[in-house]
């Protein structure tokens, strides 16, 4: 899916995602420390598979995939997705290593959570590795609270990773 026009935050534009973003993408969910907590596999184990659902993004129907970059120069810091299903929003980002600790998650969440609401959605969700406390952080900032238990798998690897669904009820 693709957004009439991209999300802005004070510093970002979150638009969609074009299959020239795909080395930035790669690099960035590749990286054994930026991609740690994603289900997207390391590099060495991208496989063909892999590989062409990253390059069906573009215009996937069932989701938003967003690059986010910098409002000034259109240099790519991050990437989000925002799944609808039944009035719910299931959304991911990513921010760039080098950008941590700036705040961007912040912004995008925020910029995504107006955006669903501007749609009607009812609700938003995201999954989150119990580990990764800076994106739980992040979630419970703007109100989400658990709401079930999960476990996923990392994508070629045998590892798992304990995790929650976080909610947060837009009425």
């Amino acid at each position: 899916m693709l957004l009439i026009s991209p999300l802005e935050t004070p510093r970002l534009r979150l638009r969609s995602w074009r299959k020239s973003d795909k080395d930035f993408t790669l690099s960035l969910w590749g990286d054994k420390e930026n991609g740690k907590y994603m289900i997207d596999p390391v590099r060495e184990n991208m496989d063909e598979v892999y590989l062409k659902c990253v390059d069906e993004m573009e215009d996937n129907p069932e989701g938003y995939y967003l690059l986010a970059e910098w409002k000034e120069d259109a240099s790519p810091v991050g990437t989000c997705c925002i799944f609808p299903e039944n009035g719910n929003y299931d959304i991911g980002h990513c921010i760039s290593k080098k950008h941590w600790k700036k705040g961007l998650g912040s912004e995008m969440v925020d910029s995504i959570i107006r955006w669903v609401k501007a749609e009607g959605g009812k609700s938003v969700t995201g999954e989150v590795a119990d580990d990764n406390l800076a994106s739980v952080a992040l979630l419970r900032k703007f109100g989400f609270s658990e709401d079930r238990k999960t476990r996923y798998k990392k994508w070629g690897e045998e590892t798992y990773f304990d995790a929650h669904y976080y909610k947060l009820n837009l009425d």
